[in-house]
């Protein structure tokens, strides 16, 4: 299962959520239905015994249609509440667990590699680095956690940091990756909303129970506390009751859903890694470890569908149970296990050896260089180019490789150490996106962070523009993706100061290159959700034939970047011709012009293509491929363009591989 054909099923399991939460909904309607209907027959004279006649006579049309519009508004309503306390996201749903935020400049040893697999996995899969929590608990269990890739978190327990390996963790966290980019997260939010909704009924039984008198009442003669208050309390019982009947239905959903997108999830963390004894072994942990994989906070019950292992002991088993058994796990990974379990992981080398050197390129890869797109004019100094089989890289889309961590390592070990140390501090991270888009002539853009920054950005921006020669172009996409946890580590007032001198800077000369239109839009877009809140984004419904107008903009920019200007319209037309609306680029009468100081079009080209039909985005960035590679090399700047284009569309893109390059 690719990318897309994932979004698309995650979209099938929120309609049968829909379908299965409808069916829930109007069982509780009925069973609130008849506990009013025996509680009215029960306590209507002569009191003490219900008959058929009695519940008729008890329930009419009009209180029926009166307590199942009662029952959905507040289901409904339940519901609503769950998820706007969810609204956060990933950060939300990580605080509400007692996570802790790592800082981005941990030094302490295990918390730095976590950090470094976290890091390595999201640029490999192509997606913004996001925060990591770690939950103070014993036991080895892990989770992710928002609405996208844009506000998402990863959550690792300290028993998951202490007691694995570092294959181990990378599995765990290939794992958690897999959960981002199969669209499972934002499944797993709705599913704990809904099921709030479904369970608020027994709360309010037992709110009503715990009141002094009533849970005697129900029980006492009619006499003693009169019938109201013996109606109340069994009226509440009642209420419970039918809670537990919808936390038993409710559990049923959460297992139904979730069962199945672990094994998933297991099964694309091997695919990750190409290490299958890495997530089996982490498995084996867990059944080794006194503590499992249990997690001890009041609120993992209703959220245990999100974790990696089985964070609460459910009630009956086989039907509840939000993930397969260690046992069914590991076998549909290792065939061959023995039936034994591991101790916790006992390092024999000095942990710190696992991180990845920013200095330099590490072992796990060949020559960085030889790896990373090179700029258009080194290549054309060496008489070779990079081209790109379309067709290849379109089926890599959304797909994540052990070459592709690998490259991911590579380009990290690439950075100059002194842009990679800037990256993981909150104050050198704004410096690095700041130094991004400053012109060759610094003067003014450094006489307006001097007036407008905070102190100590300035001086961190200086250092940083003194080696940027050194930055190779095509890790500058990387470098964001690096400092977004950074970024994301800021207070609101000095995200608005951040974003307000970035658009500052971005003006400064009145000419918004495209490298800067596309560093704005990713930056802005992954910050957004942070500072401003979560906007859930309905899943696209628009055809590619829908938006011709929006494809030939975004095609005519890309063909421009640079190609020869007798070779961009041709350019354009075989990305056009990818889309089947080749006729658009005669319609349009050619090519879009270059002029467009403020980047307007393509802006609002972007915002109505994040409409598309999920199933129609890798037709898009097929034919965006194509277009770039039809001169037979792929430059840097049309590679981050590529990248920037995928991110704003929710499209990972992992680093293009080395044997998709041939000769120009």
């Amino acid at each position: 299962m690719d990318f897309f054909e994932a979004q698309a099923a995650a979209q099938s399991a929120t309609s049968r959520l829909v379908g299965l939460f409808c069916l829930a909904v109007l069982a509780l309607i009925t069973l609130t239905v008849l506990l009013v209907a025996g509680v009215i027959a029960w306590t209507t004279p002569p009191t003490g015994y219900l008959s058929f006649s009695k519940l008729t006579y008890a329930v009419s049309p009009g209180l029926a249609l009166g307590i199942a519009s009662g029952v959905i508004a507040f289901v409904l309503l339940a519901s609503a509440f769950r998820l706007r306390s969810l609204s956060g996201g990933g950060r939300a749903v990580a605080e509400s667990l007692g996570g802790r935020l790592l800082l981005s400049q941990s030094t302490e040893t295990d918390e730095r590699r976590v950090l470094n697999v976290v890091e390595e996995m999201a640029i490999a899969a192509g997606l913004p680095v996001p925060p990591v929590y770690v939950l103070e608990e014993a036991g080895i269990n892990a989770f992710a956690a928002g609405y996208g890739p844009d506000d998402a978190v990863v959550g690792v327990t300290r028993g998951c940091m202490e007691t694995l390996s570092r294959d181990e963790l990378q599995g765990v966290v290939g794992h958690e990756f897999s959960h981002v980019l199969n669209g499972d997260m934002r499944l797993n939010l709705r599913l704990a909303a809904v099921l709030f909704g479904i369970l608020a009924i027994g709360v309010i039984g037992r709110s009503l129970v715990g009141r002094r008198g009533y849970g005697a009442a129900a029980f006492g003669s009619s006499r003693g506390r009169g019938s109201s208050a013996s109606q109340i309390a069994i009226l509440a019982l009642g209420l419970m009751a039918i809670g537990y009947v919808g936390t038993f239905f409710g559990n049923l959903i959460k297992a139904a859903v979730s069962r199945q997108r672990e094994f998933l999830a297991d099964a694309s963390a091997v695919q990750f890694t190409r290490h299958p004894q890495g997530i089996a072994n982490a498995l084996r942990r867990i059944g080794g470890s006194a503590a499992g994989s249990r997690v001890g906070h009041g609120r993992a019950d209703e959220l245990s569908h999100l974790f990696f292992g089985e964070a609460t002991a459910p009630f009956l088993r086989s039907l509840h149970a939000t993930h397969p058994s260690l046992d069914a796990r590991i076998r549909a990974i290792d065939p061959r296990w023995d039936g034994s379990f591991l101790p916790p992981h006992q390092p024999d080398t000095d942990p710190l050896t696992d991180e990845v050197d920013a200095g330099a390129a590490d072992d796990a890869a060949t020559d960085v260089d030889a790896l990373r797109i090179l700029p258009a004019a080194a290549v054309a100094g060496a008489g070779a180019g990079a081209a790109m089989a379309s067709e290849h890289l379109g089926r890599a889309l959304g797909h994540v490789t052990p070459d592709d961590v690998s490259r991911a390592r590579s380009l990290i070990g690439g950075l100059p150490r002194v842009f990679h140390d800037a990256a993981h501090d909150p104050f050198g991270a704004r410096a690095a996106i700041y130094a991004l888009v400053i012109a060759e002539d610094p003067a003014a853009a450094l006489a307006l962070i001097d007036a407008r920054a905070e102190p100590g950005v300035p001086a961190a921006l200086r250092q940083l523009l003194a080696h940027r020669e050194a930055l190779p172009e095509g890790g500058r996409m990387a470098l964001v993706q690096i400092a977004m946890p950074a970024l994301k580590a800021l207070s609101a007032p000095q995200y608005q100061r951040f974003r307000a001198n970035l658009i500052a800077l971005i003006k400064l000369d009145d000419d918004v290159s495209r490298l800067e239109w596309i560093l704005h839009l990713v930056v802005l877009k992954e910050l957004r959700p942070h500072f401003e809140g979560v906007r859930r984004r309905a899943t696209g419904t628009r055809r590619i034939t829908d938006e011709q107008e929006a494809c030939w903009l975004l095609l005519s920019a890309l063909a421009q970047i640079d190609h020869k200007a007798d070779e961009a319209e041709d350019a354009c037309r075989a990305g056009l011709r990818i889309l089947g609306i080749e006729f658009a680029l005669t319609r349009q009468g050619g090519l879009a012009p270059k002029s467009d100081p403020r980047q307007r079009r393509l802006t609002e080209a972007m915002r109505r293509l994040r409409r598309i039909r999920p199933l129609d985005q890798p037709r898009l960035l097929k034919a965006a491929m194509a277009t770039v590679e039809h001169d037979g090399r792929i430059s840097a700047a049309e590679h981050e363009l590529l990248a920037g284009v995928a991110a704003a569309l929710d499209c990972p893109l992992p680093p293009f591989q080395q044997s998709t390059m041939t000769p120009a």
